[in-house]
């Protein structure tokens, strides 16, 4: 037998899509499929065949056989559960008190520094600025 008229190839040349009133049928056992497990996906795979079979537009039995396949790939591609889709990134800032300070304060920690900014030695004196001008307003309340 040539490789061409080999039943496969004969099957996959005839493969319809599914019409829209196989894929209602599908949607409306989708929930049957979703509850059972194992050997009782069969039962419900084999009523879903023969009620989808009737809507199917052709009626040739090789093609209806191999659509049983395609129903249950089907089934199985729509049956997954999608978890919620993942929080969006948080973007915001969590602020501290000593956050807060240093961002309102950063002219007078760069003023107390003495150096140019980005400079290695402006960030070598940058914590210990930092800190004298956190502990000059930590105490007080009127900020």
């Amino acid at each position: 037998m040539a490789r061409s008229q080999s039943p496969i190839v004969v099957l996959q040349q005839n493969k319809v899509p599914l019409d829209k009133a196989e894929v209602t049928v599908l949607r409306a056992h989708l929930e049957d499929w979703k509850s059972v497990k194992g050997k009782e996906r069969v039962r419900v795979l084999i009523a879903i065949h023969k009620e989808a079979s009737l809507q199917a537009p052709t009626k040739d039995k090789a093609i209806l056989k191999a659509r049983k396949k395609t129903y249950k790939e089907w089934l199985q591609n729509h049956s997954h559960w999608k978890p919620s889709s993942k929080p969006l990134i948080k973007y915001g800032r969590t602020w501290t008190a000593q956050k807060v300070l240093v961002h309102t304060h950063k002219a007078l920690i760069q003023e107390e520094t003495g150096e140019m900014a980005g400079s290695g030695e402006m960030i070598s004196k940058w914590p210990k600025a930092a800190k004298t001008v956190i502990n000059h307003y930590a105490g007080r309340s009127d900020l």
